[in-house]
């Protein structure tokens, strides 16, 4: 089986199964939201904790309990999806744009204090990759300024919270349990309110959310089924002497085409609001995958070890953070590596390969000003996503490693 970095990387064929079985009505799963609830307020000990159908709208849920309005500036790190500037933009507030340290690829907090203004209402704190941000000077710096702290989780998730800062110095967490995250259930999203003082606020707006269709709950479990088949299939050639043009491939552009998956982040930004909580569908999904986030997180952990270990020095990650969603790795030539990964079949990733990934131009759309965090410009020229996905084999990642250390040029920051 190829490895294909974002395309369901954590699923097993436990997961499939269940897909399967959901899909032809023959698993009852009637009760899950509620089992997934209590499970996730035994994770954050007790906590208010909210489910959603999707990532960004956990965000607007949590920008919209903080009060944000029109006109507000909401702070956010470069080197970002447009999934976390989109919801700021359905509020009519402004994203303002911080640089990144190029060691964890998360805020940089000297920049951060210049670009605080007497409109600055929140700032997004991003966990990129997985390796944490400093959430304790972060929080201060809020302090001081009577800013909101909301966490971006999205890069991570633990079944125990004790040891790290997570959700100890925001008011709010949210996180993503898309298809490639760190567990999922194709889609899905979750607030965590640390702050108490917003209980109350948060519980009305929830309730006038609405549910989802059958239709839109059955396309996640459709979506495992359905990316399994391409995975299975994606370097099988339909022609003799020829591997460009593979069933796999085809099988992607069929099944976008009839509208049976889509892609999970686009260049365009959405201008319609849809807001649903998750679904019976979804819940089943991730308490399947809940069961398993420690064995998935110690597997990202052993193949962080190995990259650690074997990847030439300067190129290994920089920091001390085990549990990598992807393993992020700097080189002035990551394109041509990321050709040559595909040669012997590991589908490596570019996140994020522009200031706010997907979009590559007319960044004004999300309020990016060219110029403004140059070391976020440089570093998304050169990055590249090393896989950490559950079926990953040892002997795998090592010739990954070969491969890279062979080919790879390393990237210098210029100063």
């Amino acid at each position: 089986m190829p490895t294909l970095i974002g395309s369901i990387p954590t699923v097993q064929a436990d997961d499939l199964e269940l897909a399967k079985r959901i899909l032809k009505g023959q698993e009852n799963i009637s009760n899950s939201t509620a089992t997934l609830q209590k499970s996730l307020e035994g994770i954050f000990k007790s906590k208010e904790v909210y489910l959603f159908n999707r990532g960004r709208e956990a965000l607007y849920f949590a920008l919209k309990t903080l009060g944000i309005n029109s006109n507000d500036e909401v702070i956010v790190q470069a080197m970002t999806c447009v999934a976390v500037v989109t919801p700021i933009l359905w509020l009519d507030a402004k994203p303002v744009y911080v640089d990144i340290n190029q060691n964890d690829f998360n805020i940089d907090i000297v920049d951060l204090e210049k670009k605080i203004t007497p409109k600055t209402k929140a700032i997004v704190v991003q966990h990129t990759f997985g390796n944490i941000a400093d959430m304790k000077r972060i929080s201060e710096m809020a302090m001081k300024h009577n800013i909101y702290v909301i966490e971006d989780c999205a890069h991570l998730f633990y079944t125990d919270y004790s040891k790290t800062e997570i959700n100890r110095y925001s008011d709010v967490s949210f996180f993503s349990f898309a298809q490639d995250k760190g567990i999922s259930a194709v889609q899905g999203g979750l607030v965590v309110i640390n702050n108490p003082q917003f209980e109350k606020t948060v519980m009305d707006l929830y309730l006038n959310i609405e549910t989802q269709s059958k239709k839109q709950a059955l396309y996640n479990a459709k979506y495992i089924q359905l990316w399994s088949l391409i995975k299975k299939y994606y370097f099988t050639p339909i022609l003799p002497f020829q591997s460009r043009v593979t069933l796999g491939k085809i099988l992607v552009m069929i099944f976008r085409w009839l509208r049976l998956i889509k892609q999970q982040a686009t260049s365009s930004v959405d201008t319609i609001l849809n807001m649903n909580r998750i679904s019976e569908v979804q819940s089943a999904l991730l308490l399947n995958q809940l069961e398993k986030c420690d064995a998935i997180n110690k597997r990202r952990e052993e193949i962080t070890n190995i990259y650690d270990d074997k990847l030439n020095l300067e190129l290994r990650n920089k920091t001390a953070s085990k549990y990598l969603l992807r393993y992020p790795v700097l080189l002035s030539n990551p394109g041509v590596l990321m050709q040559q990964l595909k040669v012997h079949k590991y589908i490596c990733g570019r996140w994020y390969n522009s200031v706010v990934f997907p979009i590559h131009g007319n960044l004004d759309k999300v309020g990016y000003v060219s110029g403004s965090c140059p070391k976020a410009e440089a570093l998304v020229k050169s990055i590249l996503n090393l896989p950490t996905n559950i079926d990953l084999e040892d002997e795998e990642a090592v010739e990954i490693v070969r491969i890279v250390n062979e080919n790879g040029k390393p990237f210098k920051l210029s100063n």
